[in-house]
């Protein structure tokens, strides 16, 4: 059995991509605040567009806290492999894929929302993206020999 701490910044959110992330979600949530609050600006009198932009720029400060805390719980967990299940325990993230239980394996080369790395799961295709699985980063100290592990379990090559 080994035991692997998985962090924010092993999973490839440094602090400027976390910042980053925080501040382009906050953009979109004052942008869409605003688009939804244009129509009541022409229909409503006085023409004022302050009370929106304090309405949007409020909203977007909300977003930006909710989401660097929850950056931090999502990348924030311990994975316990051994020779027959692989476990993700944290903060709101209880976890565990067996042997016999595989269905979904597949590695990715990362994208805007995570980095490298491989997501197994219990579930089908569209069971993993309602339920969830468990992800490995490829920054992970030995993991080629994790990868090489759930690919021995599965029977079907690699999605």
């Amino acid at each position: 059995m080994k035991t692997y701490n998985v962090t924010p910044e092993l999973a490839g959110f440094s602090r400027k991509r976390k910042l980053l992330d925080v501040l382009i979600g906050a953009a979109l949530v004052v942008l869409l605040e605003v688009l939804f609050q244009w129509r009541s600006f022409f229909s409503n009198p006085p023409h004022r567009l302050s009370p929106i932009l304090v309405n949007a720029t409020i909203s977007g400060v909300i977003y930006a806290g909710v989401d660097a805390v929850f950056i931090e719980r999502r990348f924030r967990y311990e994975l316990v492999v051994t020779d027959d299940c692989i476990a993700a325990k944290g903060p709101g993230v209880k976890r565990s894929v067996g042997k016999n239980e595989l269905k979904t394996v597949s590695e990715s080369e990362g994208n805007y929302f995570v980095g490298p790395g491989l997501r197994i799961s219990k579930h089908g295709p569209f069971g993993t993206w309602l339920w969830g699985s468990i992800w490995i980063p490829k920054t992970l100290p030995e993991y080629e020999s994790v990868r090489a592990l759930v690919l021995s379990w599965r029977s079907r090559p690699l999605i």
